[in-house]
């Protein structure tokens, strides 16, 4: 396990690279990109900008978040900045094996909903097989990614969902990525994340 922190060329290039891989294995035009709310939108950004634009749709920006991730706003926010990094990648690394054990131990609730967009819901339903793109920043326990998909293949079941992220976290997500850029429980700070810290 590894904690890399990406200023924000480093983190265009990596955008590059997973446009890049998407665009060389993608089968064809997708009729939607489902952004994640708020790495997956940052992701989704720069994303775009290097994408053909004949092969995505609509742009849809959704809001999941893990209740853990609320917590590190204020008042623990403002303290993160001021730890020394090599505290903060331990806190990061013992954040990832906790979600690692707790995911093990712990079944997700089968009334987990998310909300979609009503023209995304309208999309869904008036196409026969719709390909959808997921775009988040990183996969930790997968319960957010599981949910969304549950939710999008609910409202069409012949829905061909793709997932494209930064990252996998940890070794047996709820949920995994057809696109990744790492595999290999690579902890990714990001210039907007919360811990970040100007090099």
């Amino acid at each position: 396990m590894q904690v890399l922190t990406l200023d924000m060329p480093d983190f265009e290039d990596h955008a590059l690279r997973l446009a890049r891989m998407v665009e060389e294995d993608a089968p064809g035009r997708f009729d939607a990109i489902v952004a994640v709310r708020r790495g997956g939108s940052y992701v989704c950004d720069a994303f775009c900008r290097y994408f053909p634009k004949d092969l995505y749709g609509t742009r849809y920006d959704v809001a999941l978040q893990r209740p853990s991730t609320r917590h590190k706003k204020g008042w623990l926010g403002n303290i993160l900045k001021r730890l020394p990094v090599a505290l903060l990648d331990v806190m990061r690394m013992a954040e990832s094996v906790m979600l690692s054990c707790r995911r093990k131990t712990r079944s997700v609730s089968p009334s987990a909903y998310v909300e979609i967009p009503a023209d995304l819901k309208s999309l869904l339903q008036g196409l026969r097989n719709p390909s959808i793109l997921i775009i988040d920043d990183a996969i930790d326990s997968g319960d957010t990614l599981s949910a969304l998909s549950g939710t999008l293949t609910g409202t069409n079941p012949g829905a061909i969902i793709r997932i494209a992220v930064m990252t996998l976290t940890t070794s047996c997500p709820r949920i995994g990525a057809d696109y990744a850029l790492y595999r290999n429980r690579t902890l990714i700070r990001f210039p907007w994340s919360n811990d970040y810290k100007k090099r």
